[in-house]
């Protein structure tokens, strides 16, 4: 269900949108404002996510971790190796 939403925008952003969206190149500016929140907002995730990696790179805790799965599945990997 939408939401009703008011915003401020810069003058020249509003002209290049409706200008796209006189050539029909989106559905409505509703739709043309919805996708660019919804691109920026998947942007943003994908560089929270990455923080949250290299974090994790850095962690002793993690790395420890990782080298004790690592070791309990040395034997399956060895296994699939042999195939």
């Amino acid at each position: 269900m939408g939401v009703k939403a008011t915003f401020i925008l810069d003058e020249k952003i509003m002209e290049q949108t409706r200008e796209y969206v006189s050539k029909k190149r989106v559905k409505s500016l509703n739709a043309f404002v919805e996708k660019a929140l919804k691109e920026e907002i998947a942007k943003m995730k994908k560089e929270e996510i990455g923080a949250a990696l290299l974090e994790a790179s850095r962690d002793p805790m993690f790395l420890a971790d990782l080298k004790e799965i690592e070791k309990d599945f040395a034997h399956a990997d060895f296994e699939k190796e042999k195939e």
